[in-house]
């Protein structure tokens, strides 16, 4: 699931920019390459994340430690880490809710259940008494 979480993110961050998911060194896709790794960072280890980019899971650890300098010093970097921080936290919160709505029904299935059981134990000590 996680690996599936990351790379839907980094698709969408890809697609929000407007660029094809390669390995080019021009400005732009370094640039959308690091952000979106710092940016899910928070949520995942280097592994998925690097899988996903296709790259050396030690470039994720560059990335994060030249990260505050980036956004000082290169310049459309801060915009498009934003971006990918945004789209980040929008679908780690959605897949966290949802994942807290599946659980809290499975709750209420199980409390549904036991009322039934209660009712009917009710019923049946109204006979005894």
């Amino acid at each position: 699931m996680k690996e599936q979480l990351v790379e839907e993110i980094v698709s969408e961050v890809y697609t929000t920019l407007g660029l094809p998911r390669d390995k080019s060194r021009i400005t732009p896709h370094a640039q959308a390459r690091a952000a979106v790794a710092v940016a899910i960072k928070r949520y995942f280890t280097q592994t998925p994340i690097a899988k996903s980019l296709n790259i050396e899971r030690s470039v994720v650890s560059h990335y994060t430690s030249k990260h505050k300098s980036n956004l000082e010093h290169w310049g459309g970097y801060n915009r498009v880490y934003r971006i990918a921080e945004d789209i980040a936290d929008k679908r780690v919160n959605d897949e966290v809710t949802q994942v807290n709505l599946s659980q809290a029904s499975k709750q209420i299935k199980k409390l549904d259940r036991k009322i039934k059981y209660f009712k009917r134990l009710k019923e049946d000590l109204k006979f005894i008494i």
